[in-house]
């Protein structure tokens, strides 16, 4: 059941990425606000889905993850896989 609900909440998450998210990051980075984003939008979009997508926008512009690099390893049967570790420079 948990899986199921992981799943409608990406899949909502990357429609809402395709149909309204980047043309909010992008008109909020041209300097308007939530109400003239929304009157902007073509795609119906209520206030509080606008302020949450400036919200996260924001976040992740502050709060970056930070830098990675990917590592080789090789075990002992000579299988190859890649590790994904925080650069620390």
């Amino acid at each position: 059941m948990s899986e199921n609900i992981y799943f409608q909440k990406a899949l909502a998450r990357m429609t809402a990425g395709a149909a309204y998210v980047d043309a909010i990051r992008h008109m909020h980075d041209s300097g308007m606000s939530a109400e003239e984003i929304q009157k902007n939008l073509s795609y119906p979009v209520s206030i509080e889905k606008v302020e949450r997508a400036i919200r996260d926008y924001e976040v992740e512009k502050t709060n970056p993850e930070g830098v990675y690099k990917y590592v080789e390893k090789v075990n002992e049967y000579g299988k190859r896989s890649f590790l994904r570790v925080k650069d620390e420079k």
